[in-house]
């Protein structure tokens, strides 16, 4: 059984690093593409709708849930749609690295990033997928969510350093060429390493993954968690919003602003070391309530003032253990939720509204910053933001008090 559990843990941190990697909104090529649109003479409203819209297929989660979990492929639903989908995504940047692009080519940069996105959108429905329904034969979903997550951030660790550091010698679409060799490697283990057996009757799986899926529509308790994800994640805060305050507002370079997403990506691999070790101790009970308030710190400490690297890099440090702490209790409690015969459908369900949630909050938090900032100024707008994003995360607090007991436990 240890054995078994250390082969998983591996296989699903090296997936997840390597898709970390590459995910066209947060990963390596994130702030190189932020920097071109910069370049670009796209304000505020416009990069927060680039990003939102790019985006969009994380929204498209469930429908490829359904495909994994009910239409195989060659005899396999999960294996197939993992090899073809990281083949399409790694000829895509590797395409990305020979356009040319030059200043007004938004419209082409955003059509030639949808790919990999969807691409890699697929790619993580089947392995949360395998997570899930290894998670809980084992009982280790809380471990296999630490483990996933901690290999995303990081990934994340070197985007920030690698990312800035492309940025600042103006080498941006260098970064496509390496997500697109890091994103061949995992082609390879998913045809070497990933185990399923071939030829499932489709007969005997799909009319219990179709029950099963209209019993967690019905089902309070999934109810309860969709309604709690969809509310913790409205943050109008974002990535992007930060991203342009201080590298204009507060002035720091490129590579600065590179370092502290690193840094970042060091609190957040804390906390899920930290959650890897503590939550089969601690009920979820507790660390339901522990989600809101940590989401909110998270927003609230960007309130210290980033007079220089040393005071950002404690701020990014914080910001990063909080929100992750956060995220960690979100995802082993959507896990927990999950029927097993639907693994794959009902947990992109989880993470499309997580997604949509966040999309349609990064889209609005753009606006009020750029609005707020032509009235007030950017250091108040930027303030009102987070007092916003913050008393959002607390309203989630309502949809919190009506999951199910069971899943408290």
């Amino acid at each position: 059984m240890s054995r078994q559990i250390l082969g998983l843990s591996v296989l699903f941190g090296t997936l997840s690093f390597i898709q970390g990697l590459g995910e066209p909104t947060t990963g390596l090529v994130t702030q190189p593409v932020l920097s071109m649109l910069k370049q670009w003479g796209l304000n505020a409203r416009e990069i927060a709708t680039f990003v939102a819209l790019l985006g969009l297929p994380w929204c498209l989660k469930p429908l490829c849930g359904l495909l994994s979990d009910f239409v195989p492929l060659a005899g396999y639903r999960r294996k197939s749609y993992l090899v073809l989908a990281t083949l399409a995504a790694s000829l895509c940047f590797l395409l990305l690295y020979l356009l040319p692009l030059s200043a007004g080519a938004r419209n082409l940069l955003f059509a030639a990033l949808l790919l990999p996105a969807l691409a890699i959108t697929i790619s993580d429905v089947v392995l949360d997928a395998l997570m899930v329904e290894a998670g809980q034969s084992l009982r280790i979903t809380g471990w296999l969510q630490s483990i996933c997550c901690g290999a995303s951030y990081l990934a994340t660790l070197l985007t920030g350093v690698w990312g800035g550091s492309l940025t600042e010698e103006r080498q941006q679409q260098l970064g496509f060429l390496m997500c697109g060799l890091l994103t061949a490697v995992t082609l390879l283990l998913a045809v070497v390493y990933v185990r399923e057996p071939r030829d499932r009757p489709c007969e005997s799986g799909f009319r219990p993954a179709t029950k099963a899926v209209r019993e967690s529509l019905r089902s309070p308790g999934v109810l309860a968690v969709g309604l709690f994800l969809f509310a913790w994640h409205f943050n109008p805060f974002s990535q992007s919003v930060l991203y342009l305050h201080m590298t204009g507002a507060l002035h720091f370079s490129e590579r600065s602003y590179g370092h502290t997403v690193s840094i970042i990506a060091i609190g957040s691999i804390a906390a899920c070391v930290f959650y890897g070790l503590c939550c089969r101790r601690i009920p979820m009970r507790w660390l339901a309530p522990v989600s809101i308030v940590s989401g909110m710190l998270s927003t609230l400490t960007y309130y210290w003032p980033m007079a220089d690297g040393a005071s950002a890099a404690w701020v990014s440090m914080l910001a990063g253990f909080t929100y992750m702490m956060a995220s960690m209790v979100l995802l082993d409690l959507a896990a927990r939720a999950c029927p097993v015969q639907a693994a794959g459908t009902v947990f992109a369900m989880f993470m499309a509204l997580c997604n949509i949630s966040a999309g349609l909050s990064t889209w609005f938090g753009g606006y009020c910053y750029e609005a707020a900032s032509a009235v007030w100024g950017s250091a108040l707008g930027f303030d009102l933001l987070l007092a916003v994003s913050a008393g959002f995360t607390g309203l989630s607090w309502l949809a919190a008090r009506r999951l199910p007991r069971e899943l408290l436990a």
